[in-house]
């Protein structure tokens, strides 16, 4: 099996290039970093499956058929990205432990793995939100995963998807900072390879990703364009349009991934105003492939939105149509919902207690110090720490130059005022509103906290001399024997469970855990319903918790699932 695992992943990873090449093609962009080439195969990807399953199950067959013309695409386009793609290989077998029998999250059982089983054995249904919490939550990234479910492996390959993320961004970063012609700024390379170490160091576990740190991955890419854009003066006019077109692909990539990703709009809003010849550049983007492309994932978030939830965009209480749709969630559901995302967010609610007042909880300020002793102190105070390390191991790399005493802190532009700004104002819409981590907060925290370190050592550091490159370098090899270790001793510890574990007893090597169920099977208006007690795990389409008031029609060749009652 860990043949064909393998196999299976390289293909399907080559696959994903040809789509990114093909939507170069389509968008005649003239960039060629092979890890943007995959991230934008993802992208299309996204697309073609949020679209697709409006008709098909994404079975067998219909995945085959996405894989092989991944295939033919690369083919065809490959002159464009050969010459890095046997260095992508390298880094593909380098980052392979990274799938190696790699330990779920909590939310993985729960709706990840039941979303994706969803859209890979049934074609669009209505009312999804109705059956489960999880089928609340729409996100490209469910769609990405079902593309993945293929013959012998089935479900086993679904945590391929975030890998695909992870070793795109990191040979976008490495062709972005080595390469040998390079229009970008000195600034934008060091704020690059910083996040590049947080990325391989921090989040070097699969069981970190879920739908959380891909859309932040996707975050980091769109924030280097929008830098560039901003601050590169060297930047030719087609340059600016074809990076102004990509961080518009990525903001709105980002947003299908987790809606929350929508604050670092602001940054390209930011661009718009502050970039030369804007009244040049604008017009030029409005042509009718780059329209298509971008409207296309952001009319099908919204209809999946829709159809699972009657919410344009869900929990958004005012876009919801609760009393025009029988199959949509209830008004008072959505409300309950949008106080519960709020108060856990905020610290009043987990797994095992829950404050005694939460209405009073959330209001004004009322939260802050329970936040801090429940969540500040610890997941935030380490995620800073390990910032505040790999800001000294930079330095530790780079004293020489950075404790040089002849230089002197140049006057800064007013423009990185403005964007450091901007950066603050997204930390506090964060910040107020979903003071988690893992709610985009990640990204938006570090880069307020490396911003002013990194241009203090922009003047001091210059990332196109052959020295600090290869400073750099061996950086970036202890930054990986970090994320090797840490795998290796996951693997190690993984592979020790003893029988009488039954949690992740990993019995077939090299995949990852799932929980048996054992499910009732209810037979509802020629429709069979999976109900457990606990969570769907791979539970096979539909899984339902609760069948209480549940009422199936069917239209047209299209299931509907309608609660009768509110609760």
């Amino acid at each position: 099996m860990f043949f064909i695992f393998f196999i299976y992943s390289l293909v399907i990873l080559i696959s994903t290039l040809g789509y990114g090449l093909i939507i170069l093609k389509f968008l005649k962009f003239k960039v060629a970093n092979i890890g943007l080439v995959g991230i934008l195969g993802l992208f299309f990807l996204s697309i073609i499956s949020s679209y697709t399953y409006l008709l098909f199950a994404h079975n067998y067959i219909h995945n085959s058929i996405i894989v092989f013309c991944g295939l033919v695409g690369f083919l065809v386009f490959k002159k464009k990205i050969l010459k890095d793609f046997k260095y992508l290989i390298i880094l593909f077998f380098l980052l392979f432990i990274f799938l190696i029998i790699s330990k779920t999250n909590e939310d993985f059982g729960y709706y990840h793995l039941p979303n994706s089983i969803q859209f890979a054995q049934q074609k669009l249904q209505f009312g999804l939100g109705n059956l489960n919490h999880g089928f609340k939550h729409i996100s490209s990234i469910f769609q990405l995963m079902s593309l993945h479910y293929l013959p012998f492996v089935e479900f086993y390959l679904f945590n391929l998807t975030n890998f695909l993320f992870f070793i795109f961004f990191l040979a976008f970063v490495l062709k972005e900072i080595f390469k040998k012609s390079s229009i970008n700024l000195n600034f934008s390379n060091i704020l690059l390879s910083l996040i590049f170490i947080l990325f391989i160091t921090k989040f070097s576990r699969l069981a970190e990703y879920g739908s959380d740190i891909s859309g932040q991955i996707i975050i980091s890419i769109y924030f280097f364009y929008v830098f560039e854009l901003i601050f590169n003066s060297k930047l030719k006019v087609n340059e600016q349009i074809e990076f102004l077109k990509l961080s518009l692909i990525l903001i709105l990539f980002a947003v299908t991934l987790k809606f929350i990703l929508v604050i670092y709009s602001l940054l390209v809003l930011l661009s718009l105003i502050l970039i030369e010849k804007k009244f040049q550049i604008i017009p030029k983007i409005l042509n009718i492939n780059f329209l298509i492309i971008s409207l296309l994932p952001i009319i099908i978030f919204i209809f999946l939105n829709f159809t699972s939830t009657g919410c344009l965009i869900y929990p958004v209480e005012k876009l919801c149509f609760s009393n025009n749709f029988d199959w949509a969630l209830k008004s008072k559901t959505i409300n309950y919902l949008n106080f519960h995302y709020e108060l856990w967010s905020k610290g009043g609610r987990g797994p095992n207690f829950s404050v005694d007042n939460p209405e009073n909880y959330i209001q004004s300020f009322n939260w802050l110090s329970n936040w801090i002793s429940v969540y500040f102190i610890g997941k935030f105070t380490d995620f800073i720490l390990v910032t505040l390390i790999i800001i000294i191991s930079f330095s530790c790399f780079f004293s020489k130059e950075i404790f040089r005493t002849n230089e002197n802190l140049k006057k800064l532009n007013t423009k990185y005022y403005l964007f450091y700004f901007t950066l603050i104002l997204i930390f506090f819409i964060w910040f107020f509103n979903f003071p988690t981590l893992r709610y985009a907060g990640f990204i938006i925290t570090f880069l307020i906290l490396i911003f002013p370190f990194s241009i203090i050592i922009n003047e001091k550091i210059n990332l196109s001399l052959k020295n600090n490159l290869k400073k750099l370098l061996i950086l970036f090899i202890f930054s990986y024997s970090i994320f090797l270790f840490k795998n290796i001793t996951r693997l190690n510890n993984e592979l020790k469970i003893t029988e009488e574990h039954q949690h992740h007893n990993f019995e077939n090597f090299p995949f990852f855990w799932v929980e048996k169920s054992l499910p009732e099977k209810i037979l509802a208006n020629n429709l069979t319903l999976q109900k457990v007690k606990g969570k769907c795990w791979a539970t096979p389409s539909i899984c339902v918790r609760h069948f209480d008031n549940l009422k199936i029609i069917s239209k047209n060749g299209y299931i509907f699932y309608i609660e009768e009652n509110e609760q």
